[in-house]
């Protein structure tokens, strides 16, 4: 309690600045009032929203701003939009575009059911997402025992292994798009890995990526793309678009 009330007094006293050569320094934390006040940006999860608020104009008719505008693409799920710097060297964050994307569960194995669930829910529908779910519809956990007696002496044959009731061609790695960031651009593709193999609970099967997540420059390309194209030509020269 003491102490508390010790450390209370301390944070009310005045700071003491103490020049040391061509240095000054102060006792205490010392906080800069901005001469511009700047608001809270605005959550939103898409890159429309950044779009129509550049083109509504809707805070400038308030306030004269003259800076241009910058979008920066952090990555493939976060964009902000900020003013260039003011007269405090500090940028104005306006809006924060972020997105959550559910995951596909790359490197797990799934049984049969589970798997076409996912790739029906994960992924942009294509001729490789029909392909790799008609070859595990077709896979069938073969377990049989084979007899053959001539009435002298018998021999049992067992069988345990993994087989395809119709032949599917299936390149390997293949190609897929997962829905991986916004979903106003085109869904970046990237190589898997597919895999089979009898498990404890039967069949089970799995993707594994292969491309060292070269998609992710793909998608902060393709973001800044679609903001070059969607901004009307007379607006352009007032944003400025870092990826």
């Amino acid at each position: 309690m003491l102490k508390a009330m010790i450390d209370r007094i301390l944070d009310l006293a005045e700071p003491h600045i103490v020049n040391i050569g061509c240095e000054a320094y102060t006792d205490k934390k010392l906080n800069h009032i901005p001469y511009e006040l700047t608001a809270n940006p605005l959550q939103v999860h898409t890159l429309t929203a950044i779009l129509d608020y550049i083109t509504s104009g809707c805070d400038e008719q308030e306030e004269d701003i003259s800076r241009k505008f910058v979008i920066h693409v952090e990555n493939q799920k976060t964009v902000r939009l900020y003013h260039e710097l003011n007269s405090d060297k500090a940028r104005e964050c306006l809006l924060e575009a972020g997105i959550e994307p559910s995951r596909f569960p790359f490197g797990h194995w799934l049984n049969v059911e589970e798997f076409i669930i996912q790739m029906q829910s994960h992924f942009v529908n294509s001729w490789a997402v029909d392909a790799l779910i008609k070859l595990v519809s077709n896979i069938v956990d073969e377990s049989s025992v084979i007899t053959t007696d001539d009435g002298k002496t018998q021999q049992a044959t067992a069988r345990s292994g993994i087989a395809l009731v119709k032949k599917e061609d299936v390149p390997n790695p293949i190609d897929l798009a997962p829905y991986r960031t916004f979903n106003e651009i085109e869904q970046p593709e990237s190589s898997f890995v597919f895999r089979i193999r009898k498990g404890d609970k039967g069949i089970e099967t799995a993707l594994f990526t292969a491309d060292g997540n070269a998609w992710i420059n793909d998608a902060i390309i393709g973001i800044r793309d679609w903001f070059a194209q969607e901004i009307p030509p007379e607006l352009r020269d007032d944003v400025i678009i870092l990826a």
